[in-house]
């Protein structure tokens, strides 16, 4: 489970509801949206439930996310995700369906929709292979 905007959630609906591990908590700190910088940042059970957090930096916790995939440099996103991978041994990523078509015209702030499209798709598609 995710929950949207990485909302709280009580372990034990989440539980109720036949979940196996939640994946709604994002370990850092982001203005006006949440201060999650005292939470692990790798696997840990709450309630019975385990719950695996959206990967962060280990030092500083910058958030490897839709938005910081978007908009930092491609290079700077991999040294992130580099760094994180050698100390955690795992990323655990998410993305929206939405982001990949173009949305380039959309009435939303440009960070949050460019760039988007093919061109995000190349850069998801150049990422996946840089992993593997």
């Amino acid at each position: 489970l995710r929950m949207p905007r990485m909302r709280p959630v009580s372990m034990h609906a989440v539980k109720a509801a036949g979940y196996t591990y939640d994946s709604s908590i994002n370990p850092t700190w982001l203005p006006g949206r949440y201060n999650n910088t005292h939470l692990p940042r790798t696997p840990y059970v709450e309630n019975d439930m385990l719950r695996i957090p959206a990967s962060v930096t280990p030092t500083f916790r910058v958030p490897l996310f839709w938005l910081s995939f978007k908009n930092f440099p491609f290079w700077f996103f991999k040294t992130c995700v580099a760094s994180t991978l050698a100390k955690d041994g795992y990323v655990c990523l998410y993305f929206h369906p939405w982001e990949f078509t173009d949305i380039s015209t959309y009435k939303q702030p440009a960070y949050t929709r460019k760039p988007c499209g093919e061109l995000l798709q190349d850069r998801l598609n150049s990422l996946l292979q840089w992993l593997s």
